[in-house]
């Protein structure tokens, strides 16, 4: 099967060892503040960001944003983006919003990047054992909303690509909790580094992030599937910054892994 992917990837790619060395400098430099910020939120923060403008500096990443007329820095949200990547993270962090993260566990294991997750205090969850993960959930974050932090959930649970279906934990966790979804459309970073698929990181790539009105609270779950479809028709909208599609027969089937795909014939 070809891919239908019409936008392959480049071939100017940056060296992947010099790169590695690069990153890992910079992580384990973000690492040291957030020792330094401990019990420090603001810190905590300030530490990432930093850490997010050298990486984006470092890949030469054109982050095109728009939509931040719908963000008020001053409320707090239930973050819903796309996923396609690892450098989704780097995307976001450019909104004007303090943010905590929900992860899969098993990136606690990753090396660098799983130790600053442990210090940096964000939820881990299993999304194949959905009860217990909503039992965390719910635990959890009402001490992470404590710091005045919004919450960054991924409704598809999976970067394998556009055409994964929301799951609708997010949405009914936002509506119990009485927060806004912030819907945001986020695509191209695979292009950045296609991790596990792949494993070079490319420069000069651009993630096109464009944020969504908020779903009002309560409203969220009512409004999911309206909400998804919109946010995917736009995403495939983007001309230079193409979505990750997922072919099987290429990406693997990935069982033992919790997730749907859109119905046969969406676009």
């Amino acid at each position: 099967m070809a891919d239908p992917n019409p936008n392959p990837l480049p071939e100017d790619l940056f060296d992947p060892d010099d790169l590695d060395a690069a990153m890992r400098t910079l992580l384990e430099g973000s690492l040291d503040e957030v020792v330094a910020a401990s019990g420090d939120r603001e810190g905590l923060h300030r530490a990432e960001r930093r850490w997010a403008q050298a990486a984006v500096a470092a890949l030469d990443i054109d982050i095109e944003l728009s939509g931040l007329g719908n963000v008020d820095p001053t409320r707090q949200y239930l973050v819903a983006p796309l996923h396609e990547g690892f450098a989704d993270v780097l995307a976001l962090l450019q909104l004007p919003l303090p943010l905590g993260w929900v992860i899969r566990d098993e990136l606690l294991a990753l090396p660098y990047f799983g130790e600053y997750l442990r210090r940096a205090g964000h939820i881990a969850i299993e999304p194949e054992a959905p009860l217990a993960a909503m039992r965390i959930l719910l635990r959890q974050l009402p001490e992470l909303l404590a710091t005045g932090d919004s919450v960054v959930m991924f409704p598809q649970g999976s970067l394998l690509g556009v055409e994964v279906r929301f799951q609708a934990g997010a949405f009914q966790l936002a509506d119990r909790c009485g927060l806004p979804v912030l819907p945001v459309v986020l695509t191209g970073s695979h292009r950045v580094w296609d991790y596990p698929f792949g494993r070079t990181l490319r420069r000069g790539q651009k993630i096109h992030v464009e944020v969504l009105e908020p779903l009002s609270p309560g409203s969220a779950l009512d409004r999911m599937r309206a909400t998804e479809d919109e946010m995917k028709r736009r995403a495939r909208a983007v001309p230079d910054a193409p979505v990750r599609r997922y072919v099987p027969e290429r990406d693997g089937t990935w069982e033992g892994y919790r997730f749907e795909l859109d119905p046969p014939g969406t676009s």
